[in-house]
């Protein structure tokens, strides 16, 4: 977008980043945050956020366990995650608050409210910058005097309510927003993956529920592990595929016995899809004639080692969205430091022409260029939200 002889007024192309459609093959904008990161954190919270906080509650869920102790080490670990995973926000439930997120005044507590309100800013902004750019460089173009121009421009561009204090503004949310990103990844990936008191120590160590439970399960494990592999391989491409695409996001949640199995609508990926429906269905047939307390057992086997799966990206996912937040600060502050340095080598001589200073800046590029980034910012309400939802009936799966 920036490729005019004076950028002034420019949108930098940090401000969009580019996707290419599956289907078509043809290169787009997007919002900065819709992105596979953030997508794939919706399904992992979705996940967390319903681990249980009891011992109590584990066990309804999961099944009874003779080292209580071991109980309740894992509801210490998974709760702890769970409460995590709670600063985010439920993706789920949060959904149908987009309207009150959008509107509000200053940043909701959750990071899912957070985002969706920092995408309603920047409508906002791109919005008004633009509007102040079609209403304000037209009325100083009716100014005879190019010292008067000159005056008036440096006052949209730089003065109280003016353009780069629109971007000020904005910068300034987004900065807060990655200073809460940072905290909450660093949080999260201790409670992971961290050296200590983490899911992953715990399951490493020599007792825990998880090893309990496969000794008590009968089902192939091997086949347990075949179907993870394969939802977190149909699940990635189909956030890719979607992200690419910039289309609606759609997991459909499978109860096993309880606890829900998170798997992408991926019906575009015929092969992989049926293959992890086969599977699910298989392991769900071979279930149905043992015992309850086993059918949570297996449960818990399967959505915990699913968990772990997804829960290795975490870390890396997390890098590359704060690297997507720094980026988009970054064009931000290039924007406001583009219009002090521009406009303070502009002289009233440079604006005696002002049909050739408008076509110099580029004036239509940029104002279509703000309109696009405004209307990527709303799309991001589609696109970059998970929609959850329960299995439809035309895929025969029942409730257990």
């Amino acid at each position: 977008m920036n490729t005019d002889t004076n950028p002034l007024i420019q949108p930098p192309p940090a401000l969009l980043t580019t996707v290419t459609d599956p289907n078509t093959k043809q290169t787009n904008y997007a919002f900065p945050l819709q992105t596979d990161a953030w997508l794939k954190m919706q399904a992992v919270v979705k996940t967390a956020i319903a681990f249980p906080l009891s011992a109590d509650d584990f066990t309804s869920l999961y099944g009874t366990f003779s080292d209580q102790g071991s109980v309740e080490t894992a509801v210490a670990i998974l709760g702890a995650i769970q409460k995590t995973a709670a600063k985010y926000g439920d993706p789920q439930t949060l959904i149908s608050e987009l309207p009150q997120f959008q509107q509000a005044d200053k940043a909701p507590a959750s990071i899912y409210g957070n985002a969706v309100w920092l995408a309603a800013q920047t409508q906002v902004t791109a919005q008004q910058i633009g509007s102040l750019l079609q209403d304000g460089l037209k009325d100083i173009g009716q100014e005879s005097d190019p010292k008067t121009r000159l005056g008036d421009l440096t006052e949209l561009l730089t003065g109280q309510g003016g353009i780069q204090s629109w971007a000020t503004t904005l910068n300034g949310y987004i900065q807060d927003f990655e200073t809460v990103v940072t905290a909450f990844y660093s949080e999260l990936n201790a409670e992971l993956t961290g050296d200590t008191n983490s899911l992953k120590t715990y399951l490493q160590s020599a007792n825990n529920v998880y090893k309990d439970a496969q000794g008590d399960v009968s089902a192939d494990e091997t086949k347990i592990s075949q179907l993870n592999g394969d939802i977190k391989q149909l699940n990635d491409e189909y956030i890719g595929f979607t992200v690419a695409g910039s289309v609606a996001p759609l997991i459909f949640l499978f109860p096993l016995f309880g606890p829900l199995i998170a798997i992408a609508d991926a019906a575009t990926f015929g092969v992989l899809a049926t293959k992890v429906s086969n599977e699910l269905s298989g392991l769900k047939t071979e279930l149905d004639g043992v015992s309850a307390d086993e059918q949570k057992k297996t449960a818990l086997v399967t959505q915990l080692q699913g968990f772990n799966l997804s829960a290795q990206d975490v870390e890396s996912d997390g890098t590359t969205f704060l690297n997507t937040i720094s980026k988009l600060s970054g064009g931000w502050t290039e924007f406001t430091t583009q219009i002090g340095t521009r406009l303070k080598a502009l002289t009233p001589t440079d604006l005696e022409n002002w049909s050739a200073f408008m076509q110099k800046v580029g004036f239509d590029n940029a104002v279509s260029g703000w309109q696009l980034i405004s209307a990527k910012a709303e799309t991001f309400f589609q696109t970059g939200l998970v929609q959850f939802d329960a299995p439809p009936p035309s895929l025969g799966w029942a409730e257990r």
